[in-house]
């Protein structure tokens, strides 16, 4: 997830180069005729006039043609990401229901100050699938369970697991919404 556009870089004694700049929780990534990543913690002074947005990281100024996009780039910029626990959709008062065991301290964390409850009565659904046994057989769980709420798929990522990735996931969840929809 993250903001992502196309941009010229200008650089500092000159010259501009087409790049791709792509805003994430850990900080910006460009690519493109010039790379870099700098951290969210190092950017400073970040402004927005004339098109371009500019901050000064790691000794360094970076400034950056968006046109119409800059001011809203300066203001992402200087936004602080969501938690966890607001991009789950979860506050103090919420209700979430687990199924499966937390793989992250990050997970415990955003879901506890919310109230845990049985699925069919929880706000928020959070399932982690470990196996592709686990995942095909959430669309019966859901079924079974009378869930209306929100889903959130803890799964696997990345060449090491050995659980379902995100390909897995979407097709299983989208051929169990497909026959939500026709029922």
């Amino acid at each position: 997830m993250g903001r992502q556009a196309k941009a010229t870089w200008i650089g500092e004694h000159g010259g501009a180069a087409a790049v791709t700049l792509h805003l994430g929780a850990a900080g910006l990534q460009i690519s493109g005729e010039r790379r870099a990543r700098v951290p969210r913690s190092a950017w400073t002074h970040v402004e927005a006039a004339d098109g371009v947005v500019s901050f000064e990281a790691e000794g360094r100024t970076y400034r950056f043609e968006l046109g119409t996009a800059a001011p809203s780039w300066a203001t992402a910029l200087t936004t602080p990401p969501p938690s966890l626990a607001e991009k789950l959709g979860v506050s103090y008062g919420s209700t979430v229901a687990v199924r499966g065991d937390l793989p992250l301290p990050e997970l415990h964390e955003a879901l506890s100050d919310a109230a845990r409850v049985p699925p069919w009565e929880a706000e928020v659904v959070v399932v982690v699938v470990r196996s592709d046994g686990e995942l095909e057989s959430l669309p019966v769980w859901f079924r079974e369970c009378g869930i209306g709420s929100h889903v959130w798929v803890v799964h696997g990522k990345g060449r090491e697991s050995t659980a379902p990735g995100d390909n897995a996931v979407r097709t299983v969840m989208g051929t169990a919404a497909a026959s939500v929809e026709r029922d």
